[in-house]
């Protein structure tokens, strides 16, 4: 931010499309997260330098089952071309549903109109079945595909593959092993060494020696697959961390992690919802100390008495929601939570058992009819049989 100019000023990357998710000073250099690559600006310099992070010292060479999942639902396995090929994908769907619609009800309309019209009705109806069946057939595993591995990317069904691995897909293997895993850091001086927070874990490198490999920790605190939200320094290799799964106080020399709220050890939870008791989606913090916590459900939480919240911006309180996140809560049903209550879950895995009902029992309806248009084996030598 240019203070005399009064304007934010782009500073370049030297990646393409950068996504940051975390910006350092530690003494007079700054350091730059972005979702793949960790950047260096050093005093006195206006130029990111990208640091070269090592693989882990524990790489079994498989990656996430629901990174994996995701990539397929998204198209993104095959770059722009998959998310295109999704993207009509979601058109095809739209033109089956309402072609469907109209085969199911055009007979019943045709009944109650006049003879013309009922003419005009069969006639699209016949174009509209043909395009129905051709759409849905040649289009049938692609809509298996996206059908399935969207069910499996919300609760319950994203429980079982939450931490699964497998050897990664062809178009998921990058020469950077950190493509998209990386989501928070800190720089605890304390140890001299740098903590990332990635999708596979938290991983740590000395300090001065950024080339080393990356190295684990034995112990660490429960992170939501939906991501972390919270990774704030409290004091010496104390740390505070906060995401779905909820909020918590991991001490890395004494190897133990804290709920912050009921001050009892974490527990780990195998196979279980990504969403804890509190769906942490960030803090407020003061020397060093949570004051209050944000719950995405419950929103404001004080963890101080008397702490208020400051009243909202008048903006923002008459800014209306973006279409793109309107339309993200019908596709993942959460804006049926208002209805439903916890129940809404439930939205994803049902509309897609019943997705799959339609696709297969459509496919064998198809099937059934291609198999009766085929004249059986010698009808077309019987005197009875006649070519139309």
């Amino acid at each position: 931010y240019n203070a005399a100019n009064r304007q934010w000023q782009k500073h370049p990357l030297p990646e393409s499309q950068p996504r940051v998710v975390k910006i350092l000073q530690h003494a007079s250099d700054i350091y730059v997260l972005t979702r793949s690559n960790l950047y260096l600006i050093e005093d006195g310099s206006s130029d990111a330098r990208a640091l070269d992070l090592p693989l882990p010292d524990k790489h079994d060479g498989k990656v996430s089952l629901f990174r994996t999942t995701w990539i397929i639902h998204s198209g993104e396995l095959l770059g722009l071309t998959g998310k295109l090929i999704v993207d009509l994908t979601g058109l095809i769907l739209i033109l089956l549903t309402l072609t469907g619609f109209y085969y199911t009800f055009a007979p019943s309309l045709a009944k109650r109109t006049g003879q013309q019209l009922k003419s005009r009705l069969k006639k699209f109806n016949r174009f509209s079945i043909r395009w129905h069946n051709r759409l849905g057939v040649y289009w049938m595993a692609i809509l298996l595909i996206t059908t399935i591995t969207g069910m499996f990317l919300r609760p319950p069904l994203l429980i079982p593959i939450a931490n699964g691995r497998i050897s990664p897909l062809g178009g998921n293997h990058r020469t950077n092993f950190w493509h998209d895993k990386l989501r928070d850091m800190v720089i605890d001086s304390a140890g001299k060494r740098i903590i990332i927070s990635t999708s596979e874990g938290f991983w740590h490198w000395e300090l001065n020696d950024i080339n080393a490999k990356a190295r684990s920790f034995s112990v660490q605190p429960p992170v939501s697959v939906m991501g972390i939200n919270v990774f704030e320094p409290i004091h010496d290799s104390l740390f505070l961390i906060g995401s779905f799964s909820g909020l918590y106080k991991w001490n890395i020399p004494e190897n133990t992690v804290i709920d912050a709220v009921t001050g009892l050890p974490a527990t780990p939870r195998e196979n279980s919802s990504p969403f804890g008791s509190l769906a942490v989606a960030g803090v407020l913090m003061e020397k060093n100390e949570p004051t209050a916590l944000f719950d995405y459900d419950a929103g404001w939480i004080p963890l101080k008495k008397g702490l208020h919240p400051a009243p909202m911006p008048g903006e923002l309180k008459e800014t209306p929601l973006s279409l793109w996140n309107f339309s993200l809560e019908i596709h993942t049903g959460r804006i049926l939570s208002l209805i439903l209550g916890d129940f809404y879950i439930l939205y994803v895995p049902l509309m897609g058992i019943c997705l799959l009902m339609i696709l297969i029992t459509g496919f064998w309806m198809w099937m059934k009819q291609q198999k009766r248009k085929k004249p059986k084996k010698g009808d077309k030598y019987n005197e009875n049989y006649h070519s139309g």
